[in-house]
C-alpha cells in the first residue's frame, strides 16, 4: 500500500507538472514502485544485518543474488511484504550456513551450488515478471546476460576463494545468493 501510494503521486506529480505523458504514466508508475520498494527493502535488509553485526556479510548477498536477478528475473510473489520476509530469511540463512560450514566443505558447496544454478539458468532463464512480460528480442538478450553473468561470478568466486582462502564464508555466501536466485527461476513457482 505505502510503496503504491508514493508510486502513485508521485507518477500523477510528474503528469501534472507535465513532464511525462498519459500514455507514458504507468510505466513511471511501475517503474517507480521498483525502484522505491528496492530501497525500501535494501534498507531493511541492511538494518536486520546492522542489528546481527552482518553487514558485509549482507552486502554479499544484495550483491550476488541482485546481480543475478537483474537478468535472469525470477518468481515474483504477490505482496512487497512477503518479498521482504522471504528474502530476509533466505539471506540469513545463507549468511547463517556461510558462518557454520566448515573450511573443508567450502569448495564443495561453492562448485556444486554454483553448478546447480548454471544449469538452472541454462535451462530456464530468463524468466520474466507477469507485469513487465519479454518480447522476443528481450528475452534473447537476457537470456545471454544471465548465462554470462554466473559464468563471471562463478569465476570471480572460485578465483576468490583459491587465492584468499580467509575469505572462504564471504564466498560461500556469494555462491549460496545465487542459488537462491536460481531456485526462483524453477518453473514449480508458476503455479503458485
Amino acid at each position: 500500500m505505502f510503496i503504491d501510494n508514493i508510486s502513485k503521486t508521485v507518477s500523477q506529480k510528474m503528469l501534472d507538472a507535465s513532464i511525462i505523458s498519459i500514455e507514458d504514466k504507468d510505466v513511471y508508475y511501475y517503474g517507480l514502485q521498483l525502484i522505491v520498494s528496492t530501497i525500501i527493502k535494501g534498507m531493511g535488509l541492511m538494518i536486520m544485518a546492522l542489528l546481527f553485526d552482518k553487514a558485509i556479510e549482507a552486502l554479499i548477498f544484495i550483491a550476488a543474488f541482485g546481480i543475478l536477478r537483474i537478468n535472469a528475473g525470477g518468481f515474483h510473489l504477490d505482496t512487497y511484504f512477503k518479498c521482504f520476509i522471504v528474502t530476509s530469511a533466505s539471506m540469513m540463512l545463507c549468511i547463517w550456513l556461510g558462518s557454520v560450514i566448515p573450511l573443508s566443505l567450502v569448495p564443495y558447496i561453492i562448485i556444486s551450488t554454483l553448478a546447480i544454478t548454471a544449469l538452472i539458468i541454462i535451462r530456464y532463464a530468463p524468466v520474466d515478471n507477469p507485469n513487465r512480460p519479454l518480447n522476443a528480442n528481450e528475452h534473447k538478450k537476457f537470456r545471454i546476460r544471465s548465462i554470462y553473468t554466473i559464468m563471471i561470478m562463478a569465476i570471480i568466486i572460485i578465483a576468490l576463494y583459491y587465492v584468499k582462502n580467509e575469505l572462504y564464508s564471504y564466498t560461500c555466501i556469494a555462491s549460496l545468493a545465487i542459488m537462491f536466485e536460481g531456485i526462483t527461476l524453477l518453473p514449480i513457482w508458476k503455479s503458485r
